[in-house]
């Protein structure tokens, strides 16, 4: 399936290209804005100022837009793995691994809420895909964490997943600087120590 590698600025090429890719970005706000399942095709066609019957020339559904723009935020995620993001010790790269995840929120937010609310609204076969993407960055992250000493070999933290994948947007709610974003998020990760009240609270 893999229509997307990243979450990637439009370029001016792109931003040159056709009106479906110009106008793209307008579907991810508002399927954000509405929810997806509250917007029609009809709707969608008009927000990108194209017919219903032109839209079909640049995607199938609603559904393979949606799977896009999630796919593009689970790449995303399983690219704060590369090696290139790697430091001296696993806890200093997880350090930069949570940095990173805290600056994509910041930079993407949309795709976050999107793959958190209507990831339900995907047909099952992608469901299916954008679960092996999940189970991937599951994997990674497992490795990262048993080399720091939190999870045995072998051993899978769910929980962690969760974290990984909602906290960001969670967090945004509360008045914490990025840098106090990065902190809460590894000491939730790396310790069983319950976050005092007063850290988090609006």
């Amino acid at each position: 399936m893999n229509t997307a590698k990243c979450i990637e600025p439009v370029s001016p090429a792109a931003s040159a290209g056709s009106r479906f890719e110009r106008n793209r970005p307008r579907a991810l706000e508002l399927f954000a804005q509405r929810g997806f399942a509250q917007v029609s095709l009809r709707e969608l066609a008009s927000h990108l100022e194209l017919t219903a019957g032109s839209l079909y020339n640049h995607c199938s559904s609603k559904e393979e837009l949606l799977l896009e723009f999630i796919e593009e935020h689970y790449m995303a995620l399983l690219s704060l793995f590369d090696r290139r993001h790697r430091r001296e010790s696993p806890k200093a790269t997880l350090q930069v691994v949570i940095q990173r995840l805290i600056a994509l929120h910041e930079s993407h937010p949309l795709h976050f809420q999107l793959a958190s609310r209507d990831a339900g609204c995907l047909k099952p076969n992608q469901r299916l895909y954008i679960d092996r993407l999940r189970q991937q960055l599951r994997r990674q992250l497992d490795l990262l964490l048993c080399a720091v000493g939190l999870i045995g070999p072998g051993q899978s933290s769910v929980p962690a997943l969760e974290l990984f994948e909602h906290l960001p947007r969670w967090l945004s709610i509360y008045p914490l600087d990025e840098r106090q974003r990065c902190e809460v998020l590894m000491r939730l990760l790396t310790t069983a120590n319950p976050i005092p009240t007063p850290e988090i609270r609006p």
